[in-house]
């Protein structure tokens, strides 16, 4: 496979963050949490860049719409857009959303839009009801669904996981640069903290599980297109990768941040708050390793370094 991206899926992604920044940035996080109301906003003005419009089944377009998600989690967005971009193919669909049958719950439920839920194992149900949006230890934006009995079942699973991963991606990718250049500003004991050995292990951590992430969505993005038969396998795999590079990436950053606390007078803050939605729901790093290993056991796994057959 090809892992250099299409330049015009990259200069989309650039359209879309140059628009994103002008019009607030981070701030879109901190007025939607003041006004819920901000996220139909952000809809229609993504909706204006076409993004709702993308035709998802064609490489070249699915490499812009995930980078577009890459776009809107490094300023922790607060709007369900690789939700929305999953859903373009469906039918009757705005919006698409991952639930565990024992915990019904989904980000951004509350908006406008015609809502399905889609179950681990594959199943589609519509959303029926949802209750208002409130801040909770899983973000501000997350409510508790009720749905129409289990039905049919949906190829936009592993789509909805790439994209999600690339959103949380973007998150990552931030939270990477923030922290680098805190550490290079903060001085202690005379020098900066980027001078501390400890400090420089902790940051080429956070580098490689980024880069490797990178790489994998990359990866898996191609594969959604080109080995769509065991795409939800690649997909799951890619999670699990994109929750333990998570788990690295901010741990550092809190505890290289903790020098002047961590408080949502930072920005990374607004990135690890509103990530735990995307890193929990519908499973954390444990439930997700299972659903993996259930997967492999049906399908079998094929790795980018492997061309024989499952390993």
């Amino acid at each position: 496979m090809n892992t250099e991206l299409a330049l015009e899926a990259i200069e989309f992604e650039q359209t879309v963050s140059l628009s994103l920044g002008a019009t607030g940035g981070f701030e879109h996080a901190r007025r939607a949490e003041l006004d819920p109301g901000h996220r139909i906003w952000i809809g229609d003005h993504l909706g204006g860049l076409d993004l709702w419009d993308m035709d998802v089944s064609q490489e070249t377009q699915l490499e812009a719409a995930a980078l577009a998600c890459r776009a809107a989690g490094r300023i922790a967005l607060p709007y369900p857009v690789a939700e929305r971009v999953a859903a373009i193919e469906l039918k009757g669909t705005d919006a698409i959303g991952l639930v565990a049958h024992d915990r019904a719950l989904l980000a951004h439920a509350d908006l406008p839009l015609r809502w399905t839920a889609l179950s681990l194992d594959g199943r589609t149900a519509p959303v029926e009801a949802a209750s208002p949006s409130g801040r909770t230890t899983l973000g501000s934006f997350v409510c508790r669904i009720e749905v129409a009995p289990w039905e049919s079942e949906a190829d936009a699973g592993a789509l909805l996981v790439v994209l999600q991963c690339w959103t949380l991606l973007g998150m990552l990718q931030a939270a990477q640069e923030m922290t680098a250049s805190y550490v290079r500003d903060r001085r202690q004991f005379g020098q900066s903290l980027a001078e501390f050995q400890s400090v420089q292990f902790a940051l080429t951590d956070v580098a490689v599980a980024t880069q490797g992430l990178e790489e994998l969505c990359k990866y898996t993005t191609w594969a959604i297109v080109n080995r769509p038969a065991e795409a939800l396998t690649d997909a799951f795999v890619l999670r699990s990768a994109a929750l333990e590079a998570a788990e690295t990436t901010f741990r550092v950053g809190h505890q290289l941040y903790g020098a002047i606390g961590f408080c949502d007078e930072s920005d990374i803050s607004w990135l690890s708050r509103h990530s735990q939605a995307l890193r929990r729901l519908p499973s954390g790093r444990s439930q997700t390793e299972a659903a993996l290993v259930q997967l492999i056991g049906r399908t079998g796994f094929y790795s980018p370094v492997t061309t024989g057959g499952p390993t």
